[in-house]
């Protein structure tokens, strides 16, 4: 049974990733691109909050890839929650079109998420050594 786990994380957190690594990439590319403050056009919160997602997105990488699976899951799930809501605001209250396409991606990798995680949840959590 602990192997169907273990490949069962593996599979469903290979999507999330490359997911990730795709969103990181993105915001990394605008930084290089436009400066320090590439969203400019944005409310300073959204702006630092989209930027900081160049870390967010990195950090559920690299706890995915650890012993910290547990906090790579529930920083997944919280990251996109932000992620899904900042993306919403800017569309319907900000009126930026070029969301119409990214938050309905994001919503469905969101439901993935959080739709997956029971299934995936590591049953050990891990003790550090005393």
């Amino acid at each position: 049974m602990e192997t169907r786990l273990d490949l069962r994380f593996r599979i469903v957190s290979g999507l999330y990733l490359a997911c990730f690594g795709i969103g990181a990439f993105n915001h990394a590319r605008d930084f290089l691109a436009y400066g320090w403050r590439p969203y400019s056009w944005g409310p300073t919160i959204l702006e630092l909050f989209w930027t900081s997602l160049i870390f967010l997105d990195l950090l559920v990488i690299a706890l995915l890839l650890s012993r910290f699976k547990r906090s790579g899951l529930l920083l997944a799930g919280a990251v996109m929650i932000a992620d899904v809501i900042a993306n919403t605001y800017a569309l319907v209250v900000l009126k930026i079109a070029a969301f119409g396409v990214a938050v309905p991606l994001q919503a469905t990798f969101l439901g993935f998420i959080l739709g997956s995680i029971p299934f995936i949840w590591p049953r050990k959590a891990v003790t550090l050594a005393t």
